[in-house]
């Protein structure tokens, strides 16, 4: 592309703005004024899109020109597949090398506007899904790193599990989920003997297998499920209620991986904004989803938990200065 085209030009893209918003025949001298363009831009801009078959319309009335809107105007239909959405959003961050020029700001707000209608098919959140898990297992030993991949899919599948524990307890676990208590990562399910809840670290396991033989209707709701690890969270003490107002809900994760949200509630306040709430557990690991979110979201309450999680920013922004100069 040519460094002189029109198309990286501003005045181009603010005369086509102008024309698609043009709703009743205007003087041209009027529409130059708008538009921001002297005539030889106009000419060229006109001239342009005639080589485009898109047609201005230029009528001259008593001496006067006058320009009339598009009679109808462009649309260009776009279909494609669900493989091929997620090709073209995997394409996206390649268009950043034109950030800046106008013809990208354009493509970048429809896009925009697509993702928003097609949310649920969000790659770039699936994608950061996935990275907030795959940190959360390199913290973990390769062996229950393992066990907790198992232990995903099962969940998924419906699948029953054979687990040993290190204490020589053996038994058939229905998972129900993977989650923080009291700072570690458990596993949430149903003794597939007794029939009732039980839960343990995952730390714990000594050997799993995942049974495919064993067909097992679980005993308990999502419902009752999390009703159970708000109880162990109610004897703990350590659940309280965290308020956070979101400022830009665009790009902001609410479902943070491993992490239990007892009774999440959206609302809007007096002013609009929207206030998202939910029981949590105070842990490095919700720190680190707060951060991941930090751009998009305003802690409310409790005053304590935010003063604590600044702290966490600071030390983690201190660490990461000090690894930097030893770099150096």
């Amino acid at each position: 592309m040519h460094n002189n085209s029109l198309i990286l030009k501003e005045e181009f893209w603010t005369f086509l703005t102008c024309l698609e918003n043009l709703n009743e025949t205007l003087p041209l001298k009027d529409f130059l004024i708008l538009s921001d363009l002297d005539e030889n831009m106009f000419t060229d801009c006109v001239a342009f899109l005639e080589n485009l078959n898109y047609f201005v319309e230029i009528n001259e009335v008593q001496g006067r020109r006058f320009i009339a809107p598009i009679k109808l105007e462009k649309k260009i239909s776009l279909q494609l597949t669900f493989k091929e959405w997620l090709a073209f959003q995997a394409h996206f961050p390649k268009m950043d090398e034109d950030k800046g020029t106008f013809h990208h700001e354009v493509l970048s707000e429809k896009l925009s506007t697509i993702e928003t209608e097609y949310a649920e098919h969000d790659l770039f959140r699936a994608i950061h899904d996935e990275e907030k898990r795959f940190e959360l297992l390199e913290k973990i030993d390769l062996k229950h790193r393992s066990y907790l991949q198992k232990t995903d899919e099962a969940i998924k599948r419906g699948f029953v599990m054979s687990i040993e524990l290190h204490d020589g307890r053996k038994f058939d676990y229905f998972a129900h989920k993977a989650v923080f208590i009291e700072g570690e990562l458990c596993l949430v399910g149903e003794d597939c003997n007794d029939r009732c809840l039980v839960y343990f670290n995952i730390l714990e396991i000594e050997e799993l297998k995942v049974d495919l033989d064993i067909q097992y209707i679980p005993n308990y709701s999502s419902i009752e499920v999390n009703d159970f690890i708000a109880a162990i969270r109610a004897v703990s003490g350590q659940e309280e209620r965290l308020v956070l107002k979101i400022v830009s809900s665009s790009n902001v994760d609410l479902r943070p991986s491993y992490q239990f949200l007892g009774n999440p509630y959206v609302t809007t306040n007096m002013n609009g904004d929207l206030i998202w709430a939910a029981s949590v557990e105070r842990s490095d690991e919700l720190y680190e989803w707060l951060l991941s979110i930090n751009d998009h979201i305003e802690i409310l309450d409790p005053s304590s938990l935010k003063k604590e999680y600044l702290e966490y920013c600071q030390a983690k922004l201190e660490t990461i200065e000090e690894e930097y100069k030893k770099a150096g």
